[in-house]
């Protein structure tokens, strides 16, 4: 357990926070139909590991370590100036648990974006409220330690230590295709048409390990189903995908693995009253078969995986 000074500093920290990494989707609520975000997964998430106090700056210098999980991004870019999607983000696990967006009508994206970005404010919430690369935010922390007085000479201070505890990183994700997993997006860029819209979803926190068979064939095709949906017979969709984590299964030792993934739609028209919803479930293995199914049963089957009572979509 840690010193109650400790715990008492990270509730101040967190209770502070305004930026984007929050305590509630508020600032991004409107990518869930109905401004209702999906309810039973607050407690699935597992904490940041702890980590031995190394001096008497420690309340400050891993102040990001006590940080509730899991952690509610409303997603930002450089210089985006808006936001994206939705994220709720096991801390633990390093995966989010699932993200809420909007289908974009018209051509999906061309060019990809050629990297991942990372979320500094999962690493100290006074850092900045957009992702960034990893060469930029390690210049953040190295910032952040010289004015909080955190001496790099500490293992647990170093900008590489507190990045891999916060989130996933590429060495991750290398390992993860090395056993035949390719990175996930679960909002994937092809939903998406504008250029900063697709380059949002290039973040760890937007990306599973998915069995590349899968990845490539069953859950592609589903994609593009509702992408072709949207186009033709909504006016809008709303779109929740997630992923059940498997808790006997990690890729280097630090990112766990889905053992399924998941995704449930709400189509609404010109005046945003819903037309239809449905709910898809598959296991994460070179077997899988797609289940379409009701959003209702869709909750039932996660309230079983999760050991949880799962609600998704209401009034859809």
């Amino acid at each position: 357990m840690q010193p109650l000074y400790l715990l008492i500093v990270a509730v101040a920290l967190v209770a502070s926070g305004t930026a984007e990494v929050m305590n509630d989707f508020s600032s991004c609520i409107d990518y869930f139909f109905g401004g209702k975000p999906p309810t039973g997964f607050e407690k699935t998430a597992l904490p940041v590991p702890e980590e031995p106090l190394p001096d008497s700056n420690a309340p400050q210098c891993l102040a990001a370590y006590q940080q509730s999980s899991p952690a509610y991004i409303c997603q930002k870019i450089p210089k985006g100036n808006q936001y994206y999607f939705a994220t709720l983000y096991d801390r633990g696990r390093r995966i989010p648990l699932y993200s809420a967006y909007l289908v974009e009508k018209g051509k999906p994206c061309g060019k990809r974006l050629g990297y991942f970005r990372l979320e500094p404010q999962l690493i100290h919430r006074e850092l900045s409220t957009e992702s960034q690369q990893i060469t930029d935010t390690k210049k953040m922390i190295k910032k952040y330690n010289t004015e909080k007085g955190c001496n790099r000479t500490k293992t647990e201070y170093q900008e590489k230590h507190k990045v891999m505890q916060s989130q996933a990183v590429d060495e991750d994700y290398e390992a993860a295709e090395k056993e035949g997993y390719d990175r996930g997006h679960i909002n994937p860029r092809q939903h998406q048409s504008q250029v900063q819209f697709c380059d949002s979803t290039f973040t760890f926190t937007n990306v599973v390990a998915v069995n590349k068979e899968l990845n490539n064939n069953i859950w592609n095709k589903h994609e593009f189903e509702i992408k072709n949906m949207t186009d033709s017979q909504c006016n809008q969709i709303y779109v929740i995908t997630g992923a059940v984590p498997n808790n006997n299964k990690k890729v280097n030792n630090r990112v766990y693995v889905p053992s399924h993934i998941w995704s449930a739609y709400c189509c609404v028209n010109n005046m945003g009253q819903p037309i239809k919803s449905r709910g898809v479930l598959v296991r994460n293995d070179n077997n899988a078969q797609k289940q379409n199914m009701t959003v209702n049963k869709l909750e039932e089957e996660l309230g079983q995986l999760y050991n949880q009572k799962i609600k998704l979509i209401d009034g859809c």
